[in-house]
C-alpha cells in the first residue's frame, strides 16, 4: 500500500507536469515555434552591448547531439543599422579587450540590468569579423537565428558601424521541437503510473475487507 502511494504520487507528478509541458508547448509559443521572451528597450551609451557567457557544456559527450539544444533567436529593432553576433567567449572578448561596453547582467523586466565596462572604440566594426557563428545586420526589425552548439559564447549588439550609442529593442526565442515528446512521454508515464497505483490500492483494499476477522 505504501508502494503503491508513492507510486502514484511520483505519477501524478509526471501527469500535471506532462500536462504542462504540452500546455507550454501549444499554447506558449509564437508563430514561428519559439518560445520568446517580452521584447525589451535596451540602451546603452558605450560602444556594445554583450550579454553573460553562455556556459552550453564543452566537456559534454561526444554522443550528446547538439540538436538537443534546440534553435536560438535574437531580435532586434533600431533606428540605425545595428549588428547582433553571437561568437566564442575567447573570440568577442579578445575583440571587445580594452572597448568601453556594457554587460547585460538581467534581461527580464522593463529596466534591464546592465554592468559598465570602461575602454576605448573599437578599431575595426564587427561586420569584418569572421569569427561569428551566428550574425545579422541591418536597419529595423531582424533576426540573428543560431542552431546551438555545446560551448561557452557570447551575444553583443552593436551598431554596424561601430560608433557609440546603441539603441535597440530587444527579444530572444527558444526553439525546442523535442519538447513535445517529453512532455507525451511525462503525460502517459504519468498516466500509468497514477492509474496502476490506484488499481493495486483498490484491489488490497478490497483483499483486506474480504479477509475473515481472526479470533482472539
Amino acid at each position: 500500500m505504501v508502494f503503491a502511494g508513492i507510486g502514484g504520487l511520483i505519477g501524478l507528478a509526471l501527469l500535471v507536469g506532462g500536462i504542462a509541458v504540452l500546455a507550454a508547448y501549444a499554447f506558449g509559443r509564437d508563430s514561428d515555434g519559439y518560445f520568446t521572451s517580452d521584447r525589451t528597450q535596451i540602451e546603452s551609451s558605450t560602444y556594445a552591448i554583450t550579454t553573460k557567457d553562455i556556459d552550453l557544456g564543452v566537456d559534454e559527450a561526444d554522443w550528446v547531439p547538439d540538436k538537443i539544444l534546440g534553435n536560438v533567436r535574437i531580435q532586434v529593432e533600431g533606428e540605425k543599422p545595428v549588428f547582433v553576433g553571437i561568437g566564442s567567449d575567447e573570440d568577442v572578448d579578445r575583440y571587445i579587450d580594452n572597448v568601453a561596453h556594457d554587460e547585460l547582467i538581467d534581461f527580464h523586466g522593463d529596466d534591464p540590468e546592465l554592468e559598465p565596462q570602461k575602454g576605448r572604440s573599437p578599431r575595426t566594426a564587427p561586420g569584418d569579423q569572421d569569427f561569428w557563428v551566428a550574425e545579422s545586420e541591418g536597419s529595423g526589425e531582424h533576426a540573428l537565428t543560431w542552431d546551438a552548439e555545446f560551448g561557452r559564447w557570447t551575444a553583443i549588439v552593436m551598431n554596424a558601424d561601430a560608433a557609440r550609442g546603441v539603441d535597440v529593442q530587444a527579444d530572444a526565442g527558444l526553439k525546442l521541437d523535442w519538447a513535445i515528446w517529453v512532455g507525451l512521454g511525462m503525460f502517459v508515464l504519468g498516466l500509468l503510473m497514477t492509474v496502476g497505483a490506484v488499481v493495486v490500492i483498490l484491489l488490497i483494499a478490497r483483499h483486506a475487507a474480504r479477509r475473515p476477522a481472526t479470533a482472539e
